[in-house]
Order: C-alpha cells, then structure tokens, then sequence
C-alpha cells in the first residue's frame, strides 16, 4: 500500500502528458521534430572512434513548420514568410517574403518584397551555400546582387555583418553536410 500514493502520481502524469501532446498542433509537432534533431546533433556529435556517418532525415513539410517556428518567435522580424520545396539533386525551390518598410526601403522597392528563388545547395567541410539559379522579385527577373542588397540592408538596421547569397556558412553544430531529395532533406553528421 505504500507505493499505491507513487503509482497514482505516474498516472496522473501519464494521463497529463497525453492531454498536453494531443493539444499541440501537427505543425508544432513537426517544428519540434526538427528542433529536436538540431539539438540532439549538437549535443551528441560522432564519435571519432566511428567511421560511419549517423543520418537524421526530414521532409519538406517538417523544414516549412520549423521555420514558420523560428520566424514567429523571432522578435519584430523582417521575414514575414518563408517556405522552400525541396526537389530532389540538391535543389530547393522557395519564396521569401521580407518587410522592405521596416529596412527602409519601401519607398525603392515597395512595401513588401516577394521573391521567388530556385537554387542547388552544396555542403562542404561543415559549411553550405545556396547557388542561386533563379531569383524573381515580384514576378520579375533579378540578379542575386537585389536580395544582397536587401540582405545588407538588414544587417545594417542590426549592426552585423550577414555576408551574401552566394557565401559559405558554417551548418550548426555536428552537422558535416545536408543532401536535399525530392521532399526531404538528409542530415549527415
């Protein structure tokens, strides 16, 4: 009889715990499906005893939820929306719409700035850029120095260097390269 107090805790808890969960939208559960992979490489990165690469994949649908995520919890961001397809052969495909107001560039450029862009992804050395292929803004035809631009605009309103499109950055922590297939992106650390 002493442990019953003990068992009717883990119930309870049990019971919460499947309450909690079923309240939680699929696209939060996504989100944090992809939040928890990024974390679980940091903190477990390969061991170097090992030769083989640890993989962790992700479809397109959980990739759009984790931003969607991260941009609503950014505060006064600049990206309203962004969303990307993934095509398979390294290739994405996506639209970003960004706050030209708020870079103080609507008078040049208009309120919002919608750019749709198509681009191969490489991975090396722990870093990955995006090789831009195509880039419209509003429907129309740019080069990639545009979102540059727009890009350093930003930086500049936060007093950081951000770089440019065609620049390698280093990936998150443990993670050696990503290969982009037709719906989903594999993660190789």
């Amino acid at each position: 009889m002493k442990n019953t107090p003990n068992i009717f805790f883990w119930i309870f808890i049990l019971f919460a715990a499947m309450i909690l969960l079923g309240g939680i939208d699929q696209t939060t559960k996504d989100a944090l499906k992809v939040q928890h992979i990024l974390k679980t490489i940091e903190r477990n990165p390969k061991q170097p005893d090992t030769n083989k690469e640890s993989i962790a994949e992700v479809s397109e649908k959980e990739v759009n939820a984790y931003i969607a995520y991260r941009l609503a919890r950014e505060e006064n961001p600049i990206v309203n929306n962004l969303t990307v397809n993934l095509l398979g052969n390294n290739q994405i495909q996506g639209k970003v719409r960004i706050k030209a107001d708020q870079l103080n560039l609507g008078g040049l450029l208009g309120k919002d700035l919608n750019f749709d862009f198509k681009g191969i992804v490489q991975t090396r050395d722990n870093a990955a850029r995006l090789n831009l292929t195509d880039l419209y803004l509003d429907g129309y035809s740019v080069q990639p120095q545009v979102l540059d631009f727009v890009i350093s605009s930003a930086g500049a309103l936060y007093n950081t260097d951000v770089g440019r499109v065609g620049d390698w950055y280093t990936l998150p922590k443990g993670m050696k390269r990503v290969k982009v297939q037709k719906a989903k992106a594999t993660i190789y650390y």
